[in-house]
């Protein structure tokens, strides 16, 4: 089985839509719920606490595509070959790094 990992692939930072908020929370994540019920009037989609390999958040993006990205994002599902990973950012834009990606220096 493999490990999927959301990302935002564009300029901006990473957002999920309020759709993708309300799916999360069907599906159990606690921090989706929360949010939905505390940012009732202007809805944010900054998530904190949901690490991107998250079953909800993935299933999320992959059932509502494009409609999963807020404002200024635009997320996207990388696979990983391993288990480990981190995201690379600059300006908002992410790579997920596997250790095959890193090149090391042997002394």
């Amino acid at each position: 089985m493999s490990i999927k990992v959301v990302y935002n692939n564009c300029f901006g930072g990473f957002v999920i839509s309020r759709a993708c908020a309300e799916r999360m929370a069907e599906l159990g994540n606690k921090e989706a719920q929360s949010m939905i019920e505390t940012e009732s009037d202007r809805f944010y989609g900054f998530i904190y606490e949901t690490p991107r390999h998250d079953s909800t958040l993935v299933q999320a993006v992959e059932e509502l595509g494009e409609d999963a990205s807020g404002d200024m994002s635009e997320l996207r599902i990388y696979e990983l070959s391993g288990d480990k990973y981190f995201i690379d950012e600059y300006d908002g834009s992410e790579t997920v790094v596997e250790p095959k990606d890193v090149c090391w220096i042997t002394v």
